[in-house]
C-alpha cells in the first residue's frame, strides 16, 4: 500500500520480506523543502530495484541527520537507516551522497552495509584498506613474539607453528605455497622478534610477502603471496607517520618515533677498532653482541646484487668512533648499508640491506 500525504510530506511502502540470509534493512528518508512532488516515488522505485524494499518517507523534522542504527543481535543484524532527500534530488545517507544516476554505487552502499555492518559506512579506512578498529586488531596480533626457534627450521613449518598463535587465518597462493614447500631452511633466528616483523622478513628472503585482507563479508585474513618484480633487491620501510594508505606488504619493521640514541644508546658508544683478515660476516658476528641491538641481513637484497657476505674481505685502520659508525664503515665496503628501525612491540633492531 502507497500513501501520499502532502502536508506532511509521507510516503509509505510495505516490501517484501528481505532476501533470506540477509540482514534486513529498513530505510527511513526525510525530504528537504523544495523537494519535486515526483521525487519521493522515483526514488521509491530505484531503491526498489535494488532490492530495498522497506523504506518510508516522510517530512524533514528538527534534528534529522543521516545515522544508521543496528536494531537486531550480534547472530541477526537488522539495520534501520536514516537519510535524507535533499532539494537538489540527491540521498544523502551516513557515509555518501547519492544521485539518482548512481544506481550501482548504492546498491554497492547497502550490500557493504549488509555484508560488514555499519561502521563499514561510516569508518575512515587506512593503511590495508582496514578500518581503525579492524588495524589496531592486527596490529596488536602481530605485536606477539616469537616464542620458538626459527633457524634452520623449514618456513612452511613455521607459518605453521605462527598460526597456532593467531586468532587471523593464512590465506597462501597457489604459487606461494609451491615456493614454500621447495624452500631451504631458514638463516636467521627470529625468536623474540614479534610475528608482524619476523613473518615479513622471513617471508622476503624467500621472495614473497604478506598482508592484512579484508574481502567484503569475510573476516580478516593474512594474504601470502609472490613480491612483485621490482621489488626484488629493494628495502622495505615502514613508516610511523604519513603512513601508505594502500601498501603493498606488511613491512620489515617500522622507524623509531625516538632519535636513534634514544631507541638503541648503545650505538652512540665509542670503541678503539681496528679490523684486518675479517669477512663480513666475521665482523659483523663480532660486532653483533657487542651493539646489544640484533642485526638482520637483507638476504634477498644481497641475493639480488650477488653480495657474499662471508666472501666480502673488511680492513679498517685503527681508529676511536661509536659502533655506528663502525657499522657503517664496515658496511660501505660491502656496498651495503644499516637502518635502524623497531618491530610492533618497539624493539629495535638494525636492517642490512643494499
Amino acid at each position: 500500500m502507497r500513501m501520499l500525504i502532502l502536508a506532511n510530506a509521507v510516503i509509505m511502502f510495505a516490501g517484501a520480506i528481505a532476501v533470506h540470509g540477509a540482514p534486513p534493512i529498513e530505510l527511513e528518508l526525510a525530504t528537504e523543502r523544495g523537494v519535486q512532488i515526483t521525487a519521493p516515488q522515483e526514488w521509491l522505485q530505484l531503491l526498489a530495484g535494488i532490492g530495498i524494499e522497506q523504506v518510508r518517507i516522510r517530512g524533514i523534522q528538527a534534528g534529522d541527520e543521516p545515522r544508521v542504527e543496528d536494531r537486531g543481535t550480534p547472530q541477526r543484524p537488522s539495520y534501520h537507516v536514516e537519510g535524507i532527500i535533499t532539494s537538489r534530488d540527491q540521498l544523502r545517507l551516513p557515509g555518501g551522497l547519492f544521485s539518482r544516476g548512481d544506481r550501482a554505487k548504492l546498491k554497492d552502499y547497502f550490500d557493504r552495509l549488509s555484508a560488514d555492518g555499519a561502521e563499514s559506512l561510516t569508518a575512515p579506512r587506512g593503511r590495508f584498506g582496514l578500518t581503525e578498529k579492524e588495524l589496531s586488531t592486527v596490529f596488536a596480533e602481530l605485536s606477539q613474539s616469537v616464542s620458538f626457534d626459527t633457524k634452520g627450521q623449514q618456513p612452511r613449518a613455521v607459518l605453521d607453528r605462527l598460526q597456532t598463535t593467531l586468532a587471523l587465518k593464512f590465506a597462501i597462493d597457489a604459487e606461494a605455497e609451491r615456493m614454500l614447500q621447495a624452500a631451504a631452511p631458514i638463516g636467521d633466528e627470529l625468536k623474540g622478534l614479534t610475528a608482524g616483523t619476523g613473518l615479513a622478513m622471513m617471508l622476503r628472503n624467500y621472495g614473497l610477502t604478506f598482508r592484512p585482507e579484508k574481502l567484503r563479508g569475510k573476516a580478516i585474513v593474512y594474504r601470502v603471496g609472490v613480491a612483485e618484480a621490482d621489488a626484488i633487491g629493494q628495502s622495505t620501510l615502514g613508516k610511523t607517520s604519513a603512513p601508505d594508505s594502500n601498501p603493498k606488504s606488511w613491512p620489515i619493521g617500522w622507524e623509531p618515533e625516538k632519535a636513534p640514541g634514544a631507541t638503541a644508546p648503545s650505538l652512540m658508544e665509542s670503541l678503539n677498532a681496528e679490523i684486518d683478515g675479517y669477512s663480513l660476516e666475521e665482523a659483523l658476528a663480532a660486532i653483533g653482541p657487542r651493539l646489544k641491538v640484533p642485526i638482520y641481513l637483507d638476504r634477498a637484497a644481497l641475493a639480488a646484487y650477488k653480495i657474499e657476505p662471508a666472501k666480502v674481505q673488511i680492513k679498517l685502520a685503527r681508529a676511536r668512533m661509536s659502533y655506528k659508525r663502525l657499522l657503517d664503515r664496515v658496511l660501505t665496503q660491502a656496498r651495503l648499508g644499516s637502518s635502524l628501525r623497531v618491530d610492533e612491540s618497539g624493539r629495535p633492531f638494525l636492517w642490512v640491506t643494499r
